[in-house]
């Protein structure tokens, strides 16, 4: 017989059922009902939706295009850069990943 079956076999026969007078019935009907799933997906696509009506409304596009020119625009006339993409695609990355650490300790 090895380990796991001895331990099985004793955790077996020094199982004991506790009597509560029907408390865990009494606490399981209390428990309050979970929303039905199709909520949250449901409300997420309204957010979405939204959000994507306000940022055509408001003509996203061109906002962040003169962002990227005027970010760009910076880098190219800073005298400790040249005018290469490169380091503005590393300042956005590292942009994105601050915001996204940010909003974990906000969130979570």
């Amino acid at each position: 017989m090895d380990d796991e079956q001895l331990i099985r076999q004793f955790m077996l026969s020094a199982r004991e059922d506790v009597s509560d007078s029907g408390f865990s019935a009494r606490v399981m009907r209390h428990i309050p009902t979970m929303r039905p799933l199709w909520v949250f997906p449901v409300a997420t696509l309204l957010v979405v939706a939204a959000l994507a009506a306000l940022f055509i409304w408001f003509d996203g596009w061109s906002v962040i295009c003169s962002l990227f020119v005027r970010l760009y625009t910076a880098f190219t006339y800073a005298k400790h850069f040249s005018p290469n993409p490169i380091y503005l695609l590393v300042f956005l990355g590292l942009g994105c990943w601050y915001l996204t650490e940010k909003i974990k300790k906000l969130v979570y």
